[in-house]
Formats: structure tokens, sequence, C-alpha cells
């Protein structure tokens, strides 16, 4: 009976709790050793110790995730373009917010991208990305990948009131207020969070923009998260969060400098209701709301209106096997205006219906084994299926543990892609391809994670992926912009090395190391647009007084493509190093100082679409120091 439910479970003897990942799984909580899903899980906590305080940042130290900051390296309120593990389509990428998905049916936007721009970590307790077509776990858009994040909950043992404030070069500061707490079965969480950045925006032939407002980045973000325990086998959970940005986006097409003021605006509203129905069976249904405004430029505005319902059951069926199933509607409706028209109505509403399942299988203390399906019917491409198997083994006393997986995902194409129509912002025009065929893709990985001493871990993960029907863009001259499937398939190949480990007895000194190379190639052998080759991450820190941590840090890419169309190019290659240092005077008192790209380093951040000289470079060293003070 090995394997089946009336097999006894042993004892498990005790070691070093794993972490904890919620994505893998869409919201059912396990260690992350006892999945076979590439996942990575971030400590947030550890990431603002050492000077890490927005999500970009955050992002660039995982492994197999690159970033193209629009406008210099170390600048705020803009990210180009993000990639993980050479799926560089911001459509392909989709992120999770306190359960919401965060979907745009207009198909374009770069809206995963100002995500990733805009959101602090002050705001955020969970963050974990995961890798690969992710489709039968979170539907449509999550071809390349998955950023889960949650708002924190409040918690009694840490502070009651927390103040933050930091000042730096390029008159940029910081300052985040955060409340939380637990009181009786209610427990909150409020932050408050404003930065700004005038950025330093500087150009490869070394001018720099004429425009008084150029590269200035000014944010207002909030975030609330109210859950209150009514008895034991019932929970309720109300989040809201806010952002209110500006950003002086500034380009250049042979020496002529455009300024594009950009203004954001969205507010995330969801609430869950958690029941613990009996000793096996666990219910959740969730609601949320996602509004997004933005103005690009004068006369350029979008509109993003995002609803879902989430009806989500869990089942034990004995310590060996756990079913989860549900059903989701997504409403996601996408509105643009310009100079010469306005676009609005049905073409650009999508409704989704979705079914979905997962079985757990645990047939004994070292293997777990996954099946996901999900099935999605939407008005724009009626039935789309997506399947996702993984299995993990651990063996040699958990020393030693095999990972792996394999998935599709799919894509349709955007309302306003698959039209007729065109518009113009931000000084380029924009046209609709009615042709367009729906985006699909599978992928796998293998890996293997090996203990090399007690604290000390080596990871090496190969993966594959294929993207059919690509949705690319096509630039005719610098102004004109084509939407077309791709001729032939695109194809992804690499691996992902890590090591990493902690000298307890060495002033706790911990470092972590990674490489991930990858060969995103399409069929043509051309190199997918805005990826990189080879990414490497690195970091170092100690204590060697109590209460004092310094540290450095490393970001570099090599092999990196500029954007698609007639004449791509390279980008040159960068590297980026990072000093940092904390100090706790005492529990209510912390100093903190870091310098960012500490060898001054004049890289391109964002291609140009005209000459070399056009293209924006890093801003170079920047200095920042600030205090947190605890209540």
């Amino acid at each position: 009976m090995a394997g089946g439910c009336a097999y006894a479970q042993t004892d498990i003897p005790e070691v070093e709790l794993a972490p904890i990942t919620v994505s893998a799984h869409d919201g059912q909580e396990r260690p992350r050793d006892t999945t076979g899903v590439s996942v990575y899980v971030q400590d947030v906590e550890e990431l603002k110790n050492e000077g890490i305080y927005n999500l970009a940042e955050a992002m660039s130290t995982i492994p197999g995730v690159s970033l193209l900051p629009g406008g210099g390296e170390n600048q705020r309120g803009n990210v180009a373009k993000v990639a993980i593990r050479g799926v560089n389509r911001d459509t392909a990428i989709l992120p999770m917010i306190d359960g919401m998905r965060i979907f745009n049916s207009g198909g374009g936007g770069l809206l995963t991208a100002n995500i990733m721009g805009r959101t602090d970590l002050f705001s955020i307790g969970t963050l974990e990305v995961l890798k690969g077509s992710q489709g039968a776990v979170y539907g449509g858009g999550a071809m390349g990948g998955v950023v889960y994040m949650e708002t924190p909950q409040g918690d009694a043992e840490k502070p009651l009131l927390s103040l933050f404030n930091e000042v730096g070069t390029h008159n940029s500061y910081t300052g985040n207020a955060t409340t939380q707490g637990q009181q009786d079965g209610l427990s909150w969480f409020i932050s408050s969070t404003y930065t700004r950045s005038d950025n330093d925006t500087r150009f490869a032939d070394g001018s720099r923009p004429s425009a008084r407002n150029a590269g200035e980045y000014e944010n207002f973000a909030e975030a609330l998260r109210l859950d209150w325990q009514a008895n034991e086998s019932n929970k309720l959970t109300l989040t809201f969060r806010r952002e209110d940005s500006e950003f002086g986006y500034v380009s250049s097409y042979y020496g002529e400098h455009f300024y594009t003021p950009y203004s954001f605006r969205n507010n995330l509203v969801t609430l869950k209701w958690q029941s613990q129905l009996s000793e096996k069976w666990s219910s959740s249904l969730m609601a949320g709301y996602y509004g997004y405004d933005a103005t690009l430029g004068r006369g350029y505005t979008q509109e993003l209106r995002n609803i879902q319902l989430e009806w989500r059951n869990s089942y034990t069926w004995c310590p060996h096997h756990t079913t989860s199933a549900g059903l989701a509607w997504n409403r996601s409706a996408y509105d643009y205006f310009d100079s010469y028209s306005t676009h609005n109505g049905d073409h650009n509403l999508e409704n989704t219906y979705s079914v979905f399942a997962e079985h757990i299988y645990s047939p004994n203390d070292n293997w777990d084994i996954s099946l996901a399906a999900r099935l999605e019917h939407s008005n724009i491409f009626r039935s789309s299926p997506a399947l996702r198997a993984a299995a993990g083994y651990r063996f040699d006393n958990n020393t030693t543990r095999l990972l792996g997986s394999v998935g599709t995902g799919y894509r349709s194409p955007g309302s306003f892609q698959r039209s007729h129509g065109k518009f113009t912002g931000g000084n380029m025009t924009y046209h609709g391809n009615p042709n367009l065929k729906q985006e699909k893709s599978l992928s796998f990985d293998i890996g293997i994670e090996q203990d090399l001493a007690p604290g000390h871990t080596l990871s090496l993960t190969g993966f594959w992926e294929r993207l059919e029907d690509a949705i690319c863009t096509d630039y005719k001259g610098y102004s004109d912009v084509y939407y077309r499937n791709d001729s032939g398939h695109q194809r992804i190949i690499g691996f992902e090395l890590t090591l990493q480990g902690t000298f307890e007895n060495h002033w706790n000194t911990g470092y972590k190391l990674s490489w991930t190379h990858a060969r995103p190639k399409a069929e043509n052998g051309q190199q997918i647009a805005w990826t990189s080759r080879n990414t490497w991450t690195a970091e170092l820190h100690t204590s060697p007084a109590e209460g004092f941590t310094t540290g450095v840090g490393l970001t570099a890419a090599a092999g990196r493509s500029n954007y698609e169309g007639a004449t791509p190019r390279r980008v040159d290659n960068y590297y980026s190093l990072r000093w940092f240092a904390r100090y706790e005077v005492n529990e209510k008192l912390a100093l903190h100082l870091r310098i960012e790209n500490l060898t001054n380093q004049k890289f391109v951040t964002e291609g140009s679409f005209g000459a070399p000289g056009d293209a924006s470079i890093s801003a170079g060293t920047s200095v920042h120091g600030g205090v947190t003070i605890n209540f």
C-alpha cells in the first residue's frame, strides 16, 4: 500500500525549515524544497537590510531575471523591459498582487514593467518568482513566468510604528511610515511611502536633455491590509493599494531630445474569505478590482479596469493526496485615447471563464508529484487549455534534491492588436493587425540541489522553452509600429548555476553567487530582442560587530540585444557594483549607508532607435544614507 491512503506517515526528523512558497501551487503553502516547480523565494526583510527598497532592484538580484531600466541604472520610476530566462515580452510575465491577476486585455502598455519600476518593498511581505510556462496554474499571460507579491499581515512581534527616511544624490528622497500589529482577532498593516529623484538623465554622446523636468520621478504609494479571524475556522482579509506617480521620460533620436511626461495612477482592492469547513476540506472566495490610468505624453491616455472572482477548494484525502480545484471569472476592459480619435467599447473588453484543478501526490517522505490543468474560455479566442506537471525527490538524508517540471502557456493578442485601427502616442504610431494568432509556449526544466556542507548549497538547473506564433513588433522607420506573429518558432535554452551559504561562526558571513546562461533565438538564428545571454549576481555580507552589517553586491550582463525591427543592435555589456552598511544602535534606531555603481560605470541601459549616441546611459555613482526609527 506504499503511496496509498492507508500508509502510515513516518516521523520526520527535526531539520532547519526551508522557505515557504505560496505561489508554486497558487496559494497552497508548501516548503520550497517539496515542490518540483522552479520558484525563487525572496527574503524581503533581508533585502531592505541591504539597502534595496524597490521592486526593480529586488528583481535584478534574482537568478535568471534581467531588467532594462528606462533612463538609467539606479534611476527610479521606469523600467523598459523585464525578461525571465530570455522570455522578454511584457505580456508574457504575469504580476500577481494579493491574489489578483494584473492582466491587460489590450496587449500592451508595458503594464508589467511599470509595476516593476514603481512598487516599493515597504508594502511587500511576500515576493516570489516562478519561472517557465505557468498557464495551467495562473492562466493566460503567464508564458514566461509569474511575479507573485502579497501585502504583509500585521504582526504583534514587530514594531507598532516604523519611520524610514533616506536622502541621496540626484536630489533623491524616500520616506515611509508603517504601522502594524494585532489585537484580539484583528490584525492590521498600513504603509505610506513617498519617493522622488531627479535621476540625472544623460545620453551616450555626452548630451543631456534640455527640458527642465526631464528625468524627474515622484511617487505617492499607500497599502492597507486588515485580517479578521472571526473564529478558529473563518478568516476575512481586505487589502487596498494605491499609487500616484509622475515620470519625466526622455528619449533621443539623432541628437534631438523628446520629453514625454508620464503619469500613472492605480488602485487595487481585494476581499478574501477563507474557511476550514472540516478537518480535510478548506474553501476560499476572493473578489478583486484593479484600476489603472496612465497618461503617456500629451493627448494619449490608457485606462484598464479589471475585475476578478475566484472560488477555490482544497481537500486533503490523506497525508499523501491533496486536491485543489475551483472556478474563476476575469473581466478586463482596456481603453485608450489619443489626439486623433477615441477607442472604446466591447472590442476592448475580454471576459474569461476558468476551471482549474491540481493534485499533489506524496507517496513517501521523499517524493512529491503534482499535476495541474486549467481550461479558460475567452470571448476573444474561445477555449484555451494548459497543463503542468512537476516532481521533486530528496535523498541522501535530504542533502540532495532533484526537481523538474514541464508546462504549457498561452497569450491571446490584445483587442487593439487585433483591430484594423491605429493610434499615435509618445511620438509613435501603432497599427493593429486583425490576422494575429494566439501565441503559445512549452517549457521544461530539470535541476539538482546539493548541500555541500551544513549551510552551503550548490544548485544547477537546465531550462528549455519554445514559443509558437510569438507576437512581435516591427518598426517601420522610427515612428510606425506594426504587430505580427513570428514566422517561425522562438527557442530559449540555457542553465542557472547558484551557490550560497553562511559561515555562522565567522561574523555570520553570508554569500550568494549566480550565473544564468541563455540562448534566446528566433528560428532565423537572430537573438530575441531585449534579452541577455549571460547575467550574473553576487553578494557578500558580514557582521564583524554586534548590530553592524556591511557587504557588497554585483549585477552584470553580457550579450544584450536591443529593440525588435529592421535594424536590431547589440547593447554593450555592463556591471554595477554596490556597497551597503547598516548599524542598529538599539532596538529603536538603525542607521544605513549605501553607494550604488561604485566604479562609476557609464553603460547603456536602454538602446536607441536612431544613432548609437542616442542611447541612454547609467547615471554613475550615487550615495544614499538614512535612518529607521521604531516605536
